[in-house]
């Protein structure tokens, strides 16, 4: 299959997952409460880094075992371990929090259904049929919209339906993603070995996720449920907007270290985010009172810092690759690391002193630093390739 094809088909799951887990917010703000969709947020900021963390990188751990170095019932045994932790994580929870425990609850189904596939995703990527990581996608949000069109026909308004989304995901994983993972005998090759080869794997996406949490954790506890549904919102935007960037990003990786990054891409890349800037001072506000069925009234400060952040995120995916293509993991590790330190030293301070204002302005430092650091380690790679290239033989 061409490079192409499988990054337009990842592109399709990835839709189908993003669509999935905004439906519920969504669903949440207009039939329920803006409180709960806040409470949906929180739970999601919780529970994101902690399901990321105990995958153990399963999913990327198998793909790039090319040669089969362990059994993929080694690696199943290995993500038992990780769903034992994540139930810990849950029980500590829902122990310490006075918080809606059904939507904790909720999200932690949702998360833990979420790992079950990763022992099947990454099977499909090392044999290369991201077709099926499509399907299995798509076939998870069909089921998620029919049940949840039925529960609604027979009058279900609370957040009982919304558990849904989690039995579904169980479903097409039992029915489809387990049916259709690749079998190979059994051998004892150690978990133990998988778990500490997979945790600097799944620490790199987990610092990422953790980045996206600690200013929606800060909101809750310093304002209300209200004002982080209202700012998860808003930035959900950058989320969606940057589907079709990843895409673009895996077809460019390959011709990277022969040329660099095409001009026309970057001014692809240019206009995009001036796109998405107009898009959020104009229209951002309009389609969250049409979507969500609620009336946030955001500064134009605020529309123009989650414009910009966005813009700024753009660029750094497009840089991310640069250090891809090079195979300079650290280096896109050291930099999502230094972005996190500045978001949790920040969110807290100038969310207590400018409420959303600063939340939004955390947010736009934090997406600054990450392109900042991006940018100048891309920068330092090219220039040594360029010398590697002008050397003389």
């Amino acid at each position: 299959m061409s490079l192409k094809k499988e990054a337009l088909f990842h592109v399709c799951g990835a839709a189908a997952y993003a669509m999935a887990q905004w439906s519920v917010l969504v669903l949440f703000s207009r039939l329920i409460s803006l409180e709960a969709a806040g409470a949906y947020s929180y739970y999601l900021a919780l529970f994101s880094p902690a399901a990321i963390l105990t995958s153990f990188g399963v999913r990327n751990s198998i793909a790039s075992d090319r040669d089969g170095e362990h059994s993929l019932a080694a690696y199943r045994r290995a993500q038992q371990a990780g769903w034992l932790m994540l139930m810990l994580f849950y029980l500590a929870v829902m122990a310490t929090s006075d918080g809606d425990h059904e939507v904790a609850t909720l999200v932690f189904l949702i998360k833990l259904a979420d790992n079950l596939s990763e022992l099947s995703y990454g099977s499909w990527v090392r044999a290369r049929i991201l077709a099926r990581y499509s399907v299995s996608k798509v076939a998870k949000l069909a089921l998620f919209a029919a049940l949840f069109c039925a529960l609604y026909a027979l009058g279900v308004r609370d957040t009982g339906m919304m558990f849904a989304y989690p039995l579904s995901i169980m479903v097409v994983y039992f029915a489809y993603d387990r049916r259709h993972t690749e079998k190979d005998e059994i051998r004892d090759t150690g978990p133990l070995d998988i778990i500490k080869v997979g945790i600097p794997l799944a620490l790199g996406s987990f610092i990422v996720s953790l980045n996206v949490s600690i200013p929606r954790i800060s909101i809750n506890h310093l304002l209300d449920a209200q004002a982080l549904a209202e700012f998860v919102m808003l930035t959900y935007f950058i989320s969606f907007a940057t589907l079709p960037i990843t895409s673009i990003c895996q077809a460019v990786i390959p011709k990277i270290p022969q040329g660099g990054i095409p001009k026309n891409t970057w001014l692809f890349f240019i206009a995009y985010s001036s796109g998405y800037l107009a898009f959020m001072m104009l229209l951002a506000e309009p389609t969250i009172r049409i979507i969500y069925k609620t009336t946030p009234s955001y500064s134009y400060s605020i529309l123009a810092m989650i414009g910009i952040a966005g813009g700024l995120h753009f660029m750094s995916t497009l840089l991310n690759a640069v250090l891809v293509a090079n195979r300079q993991f650290t280096k896109i590790l050291t930099a999502a690391l230094i972005s996190t330190v500045a978001t949790a030293a920040l969110s807290p301070l100038l969310i207590m002193k400018f409420s959303l204002s600063g939340a939004a302005a955390a947010y736009l430092v934090s997406s600054l630093t990450l392109f900042a650091f991006n940018a100048l380690y891309a920068t330092q790679q090219s220039r040594k390739s360029s010398a590697i290239l002008d050397s003389p033989a």
